[in-house]
């Protein structure tokens, strides 16, 4: 059974799901659904098209976000990730193979809005142990003003001071 990683009372992450998982994250209370997982990686699993259709059918908003793990740091990806927070209504249960790059987009994210120190605690936190990357978090947050999304969008403002962001994970599924 899914069990979802909660790193915010209004965001989670976890491995890739399976089609009878929608059903039970929306009864979990989840609205919407982001998969960071290509659909052209290796491996026997649903594709996009199918876990949108499987979303729709479980009331869940879900958007795919194709993130390779080599091109986690590149702008472009990050960019779409924080997209999707903005327009998505929360809670948000994210997924990739694992869980774990879907955790480092979270904070890849969060970096921007809010000290590194504060986003890794939050990461251990949730159980998820990634201070190894504390260096690249660091960089992105210094990196944050080039992208492109960032010199033209408004609403990341009110991001900063999202649940999506900040706060301990207080519920669990």
């Amino acid at each position: 059974m899914l069990r979802p990683d909660f790193i915010t009372a209004q965001f989670a992450i976890g491995p890739q799901i399976e089609a009878t998982d929608f059903a039970l994250l929306s009864e979990a209370g989840f609205r919407s659904v982001i998969n960071a997982r290509p659909d052209t990686e290796p491996g026997d699993y649903m594709k996009a098209e199918a876990a949108a259709g499987h979303a729709g059918a479980a009331g869940l908003t879900y958007v795919h976000s194709p993130t390779e793990s080599h091109a986690i740091f590149d702008t472009d990806a990050i960019d779409r990730f924080e997209r999707a927070m903005i327009e998505l209504p929360g809670p948000i249960f994210a997924h990739c193979k694992s869980g774990t790059r879907t955790a480092i987009l979270w904070a890849l994210v969060a970096v921007r809005h809010q000290p590194t120190e504060d986003v890794i605690q939050q990461l251990n936190s949730a159980g998820q142990e990634l201070t190894f990357l504390e260096d690249e978090l660091r960089a992105e947050r210094d990196n944050a003003n080039r992208s492109p999304l960032r010199l033209k969008d408004e609403g990341l403002l009110s991001l900063g001071r999202s649940p999506l962001l900040l706060g301990t994970p207080e519920a669990k599924t």
